[in-house]
């Protein structure tokens, strides 16, 4: 009869099967294996529901206990006096193991000279020639026998490599390391090795039991950490987090599956993990960027006069989600916030007019500023990537004229510098790039920490105060860069009266040159 691996009984030690069979008047004093004990049980047809009442009465008889479970007791407290056998056989027998289970998976054993005998002999005792059809099944005996000795062998060696290779392939992470099994895969190598026959049936059985048992809760475990960590891509693309290379990960994982190499399949899976966990924390620096951003567009938005005490509640509302972990909240707030600032500063260029060519020069002698030093910056390591993209939004909107993002980006790029500038001094002081001035002392803070840069300005390291302009103005605005130069220098000139008028005084009469 097929054996079940899914049937309940399975899962009972001997010693269960045999109270069970106890108490249901089985009779299993021919058996000698636990699939012997499971084949009469099964007979009967029981139930689970019966099975578990008979070991619950068993358990619950406070009586004194039958010879049987005595004996058990015994055999119990002598193996408990027993030293604990170690988890890891000597390297000599190692190696002679590994070369007999080499050996053994070359005999594939065949039974099909067994079936063809069998067969002849049928038909010889058919045909009425019973004094061969003897001879011949006796034949077909000897040779079933030894086959079956060589496939019991066979199947050992097999059954041992499938678990050490099952082992040695699953991550580090798993119980592969656990006493138990280790312990298991020592006891099926030994009784391989020295034991007898049903010594090494009982120990291949502990053994595939436990490697079962342990690659159900991997695949289990792997798979529960798959859906959790689709579940929490999906919760990062919310609020903006690229995910392509977690899910490509995610993607190499299925394949790996699909191909039984659960090493793999694990391995993927937890890179893709990683790679979630690194965008995540990019994203989350972007958007405790975009409050220098914010910040920069209110002080634009207040300096032209516009009410932002609205817009700051809200601003104050989008920190503390921010610092709560809620980032999908914190990007909502702060796209409504972004849009609301530049909502007012549209609307008070609208109302002045003057103000557009004010904005845009002053963006101008921002990027024409701060472009320079962020090089600079650059150059001596410092990450300054996000300042450079948005110096490069800055100068694209001052050549489509838009005072709007070309204000506010240039300030964002300002006050980027002003965050780094004590770092980057002290980067130039340990370069050498800007030299101590003797004997000069600060007008402002009167300490001698007066340095001089290379474009003769000086500044004081203490209380950061800037003497001869420490940031040079631009002598020169490139057309490529700057919108309005043109447009300023058309200005002066048209302000300006030509060489050959007359500058009259107020009051004067004006004087006409008559052409004939």
């Amino acid at each position: 009869m097929p054996s079940d691996p899914a049937h309940f009984l399975n899962e009972l030690p001997i010693w269960k099967l045999k109270v069970v069979a106890a108490e249901h008047k089985i009779d299993v004093s021919v058996c000698k294996y636990k699939k012997d004990y499971i084949s009469k049980i099964k007979s009967k047809k029981l139930t689970e529901e019966q099975v578990r009442k008979a070991l619950a009465k068993a358990k619950s008889v406070e009586e004194r206990p039958s010879e049987e479970l005595k004996a058990i007791g015994k055999d119990l407290e002598e193996i408990a006096a027993r030293p604990l056998e170690p988890t890891e056989m000597p390297t000599h027998d190692e190696e002679l193991v590994e070369r007999h289970i080499d050996e053994a998976l070359t005999m594939r054993p065949s039974f099909f000279e067994v079936d063809s005998t069998t067969e002849s002999a049928m038909n010889r005792m058919l045909i009425g020639d019973f004094n061969e059809a003897i001879k011949t099944n006796r034949e077909a005996r000897l040779k079933c026998l030894d086959s079956f000795s060589t496939f019991q062998v066979y199947s050992a060696a097999l059954a041992i490599r499938a678990v050490d290779e099952l082992l040695a392939r699953l991550p580090d992470s798993m119980p592969k390391t656990d006493s138990t099994l280790k312990t298991a895969v020592t006891a099926a190598k030994r009784a391989f090795l020295t034991g007898p026959p049903r010594q090494r049936e009982e120990a291949l059985e502990s053994l595939e039991s436990l490697a079962a048992k342990t690659y159900d809760v991997f695949v289990k475990h792997t798979e529960g950490d798959e859906v959790e960590l689709k579940n929490l891509l999906s919760d990062y693309e919310s609020f903006g987090t690229r995910t392509e290379e977690s899910r490509r990960y995610l993607e190499i994982a299925a394949s790996a599956k699909q191909t039984f190499n659960m090493e793999e399949y694990s391995r993927y899976v937890n890179e893709a993990r990683e790679k979630a966990e690194v965008a995540k924390q990019d994203r989350v620096r972007e958007i405790g960027g975009i409050f220098h951003l914010i910040a920069a567009s209110a002080a634009e938005a207040k300096e032209l006069g516009a009410d932002t005490a609205v817009v700051e509640s809200n601003i104050g509302d989008a920190r503390k989600a921010y610092e709560d972990g809620s980032f999908k909240r914190t990007v909502e707030l702060l796209a409504s916030v972004d849009r609301a600032l530049d909502g007012h500063h549209v609307e008070m260029l609208r109302r002045r007019r003057d103000l557009e060519a004010v904005q845009l020069q002053k963006a101008n002698a921002w990027i024409v500023e701060c472009e320079p030093v962020l090089a600079e910056a650059a150059s001596y390591g410092f990450d300054v990537k996000d300042a450079q993209a948005k110096l490069g939004i800055a100068k694209s909107a001052l050549i489509n004229r838009d005072p709007v993002n070309a204000s506010k980006y240039g300030r964002y790029v300002k006050d980027t510098i002003q965050r780094i500038d004590k770092d980057l001094d002290n980067k130039r002081l340990e370069l050498g790039t800007i030299k101590h001035v003797d004997g000069a002392k600060c007008e402002k803070c009167g300490q001698e920490s007066l340095y001089e840069y290379p474009n003769s300005s000086r500044k004081c390291l203490t209380c950061e105060s800037v003497i001869q302009g420490f940031r040079p103005e631009p002598t020169s605005v490139p057309q490529s860069i700057s919108g309005t130069s043109s447009d300023t220098e058309s200005k002066q000139s048209s302000a300006q009266p030509p060489r050959d008028a007359a500058v009259t005084a107020p009051g004067a009469k004006k004087r006409r040159l008559l052409r004939w």
